[in-house]
């Protein structure tokens, strides 16, 4: 079976936000310049699933409002509780589904009760959230109060709990740093909103003593080391041609720096966590123009091997884009929002260009049917809607506006 029999299969080159049917022993398993199994024959066999042609660059303010446009038909099925998730994380508490609140959909249709150790814990299946504690955090950022009430598992029950039974069920054993910390990111998001810095310890179902200040410092251990490769380059002003560790993280690692900028945001670690909150975001800056580099080199590579192919693969390349342009968009958009890092001249001339290369790619997506990718590859519309959700924020967030 010669290449084109088999089919091309570029993926995103950033590790994808985990999507429902993907586990994550698959999703390890994708990397920059390599490529993974998602199916691209069903894209190709939905018809003109992508508009042919060049696009021009575009504001932001008009990449906001085609985002929220798409995120408002697309992400509100209710046999989607992911992509509404996300809807969720996009527009705030307000969202709706069919006619409902989404907070209240989610909550009453996701949420089920787990047995540990004789005790009923309130959990989120991994299956429909993919991270643990992420519809948490969703609706913590998006502004539900800890006293929100919600019907759960057959019971009324409030936010408050899902918060307590998350802490009861958080372990983590930092160890040696590798890349288990990526996981970690959207339980340091809730626990940072809900946790004060002086009060930060509590005890799991395991009777082991939780320090969040010592989780947050494990993450950032974690970014620093998973970004090694990336420092030294950028230290020596050269184009890496590979990819560093960070960006087999989710999403290529911007959930982790995400999370540690809400740390930082609510006081946790103090100076020693905006000084290494800050130097992140340098590494983050610099990357905006060396990752698109490397994405563009791969995607010009699977040009040239398939010619004539571009339904397959287009839209796993805008995606590509969108996903590590948007979130990277949330991460410092976020600290900009919270003035938690000050940009030089030259950083803020990166990030600008990186906004007009958003702004082209969300253009890009409006010739993209959606609708038709669904019916044919749930994992990729899933993909594609997730990352619209971050980019949305991220943008929205330009203004001087997060939900909460």
């Amino acid at each position: 079976m010669n290449r084109t029999e088999k089919g091309i299969r570029p993926v995103s080159v950033h590790q994808g936000c985990c999507c429902r049917g993907v586990s994550r022993r698959e999703i390890l398993r994708w990397g920059l310049l390599s490529v993974g199994t998602w199916m691209l024959r069903p894209v190709a066999q939905a018809g003109a699933a992508i508009a042919p042609g060049g696009y021009a660059a575009k504001s932001l303010a008009g990449a906001e409002g085609t985002l929220r446009a798409l995120i408002l038909q697309h992400a509100k099925a209710p046999d989607d509780p992911w992509a509404m998730m996300h809807g969720l994380r996009a527009i705030g508490k307000g969202f709706a589904a069919n006619g409902d609140s989404a907070v209240d959909y989610l909550s009453q249709h996701t949420l089920q009760e787990k047995v540990e150790r004789e005790t009923r814990y309130l959990v989120t299946p991994l299956a429909v959230e993919g991270h643990a504690n992420t519809l948490l955090k969703t609706f913590l950022e998006a502004g539900v109060g800890l006293d929100y009430p919600i019907t759960a598992a057959g019971r009324r029950r409030r936010v408050s709990d899902l918060l307590e039974d998350a802490r009861r069920l958080f372990a983590y054993e930092p160890g040696k740093i590798n890349g288990s910390a990526d996981e970690l990111a959207w339980s340091i998001i809730a626990f940072s909103i809900t946790t004060s810095p002086g009060q930060d310890k509590w005890q799991n179902a395991r009777g082991q003593e939780v320090r969040l200040r010592d989780v947050v410092r494990y993450a950032f251990d974690t970014v620093e080391w998973a970004s090694a490769d990336f420092r030294k380059a950028m230290r020596e002003d050269r184009t890496p041609t590979w990819k560093d560790r960070i960006s087999n993280f989710t999403c290529g690692g911007t959930h982790l720096l995400y999370s540690l900028g809400v740390a930082v945001r609510y006081g946790h670690l103090g100076e020693e966590g905006r000084r290494r909150y800050a130097d992140a975001i340098r590494v983050l800056i610099w990357r905006l123009r060396i990752d698109l580099h490397l994405l563009d080199e791969y995607y010009k590579t699977v040009a040239k091997a398939y010619p004539g192919k571009d339904a397959n693969w287009r839209p796993y390349e805008i995606d590509s884009r969108l996903k590590f342009l948007g979130h990277a968009f949330e991460v410092l958009n976020y600290g900009r929002l919270y003035r938690l890092v000050a940009l030089t001249s030259d950083q803020e001339r990166e990030v600008r260009r990186a906004g007009e290369r958003l702004a082209e790619t969300v253009q890009e997506l409006q010739g993209v049917n959606l609708g038709k990718i669904r019916q044919a590859n749930l994992k990729l519309f899933d993909l594609l809607i997730g990352d619209a959700c971050h980019a949305y924020h991220g943008i929205h967030m330009v203004v001087g506006e997060n939900q909460v």
